[in-house]
């Protein structure tokens, strides 16, 4: 996927995120997920990452598709526009070192004393 199309998928899962009642102020692990086609790509990118403040978790090995995997995150708020800075970079970085960008992830945080929402709030009874 492009920069451009992740970029809108993010937009998407925040305004979710938004509506469900996330605090998307609240600092939190927020992940990347990328791949490489070498063990050079991906130590360098991993090491790239690592001066650009980041933290790497690599895979031993390769995946069914012989490719590297790396997690790369870090703790912060996920508002639209540090996520939005934080996927541009992650991309940027993944991109110069031959990777592809698969996916982001985080933690869903509720405001204090409110109820959970989407699903889980429905299937236990609330709105």
């Amino acid at each position: 996927m492009s920069l451009i199309e992740e970029l809108a998928k993010l937009r998407r899962a925040l305004a979710e995120r938004a509506a469900l009642g996330d605090q998307l102020d609240t600092p939190r692990e927020l992940e990347h997920f990328v791949s490489f086609r070498s063990l050079r790509e991906v130590t360098e990118a991993a090491d790239h990452f690592e001066r650009s403040g980041w933290l790497v978790d690599r895979t031993e090995g390769q995946d069914e598709n012989s490719r590297f995997l790396l997690r790369v995150y870090r703790e912060q708020p996920l508002d639209v526009e540090r996520a939005e800075q934080a996927l541009r970079a992650v991309h940027a970085i993944t991109l110069k070192h031959g990777g592809s960008y698969d996916s982001f992830g985080a933690r869903f945080i509720n405001a204090e004393d409110s109820e959970p929402q989407g699903f889980f709030g429905r299937f236990f009874g609330t709105p």
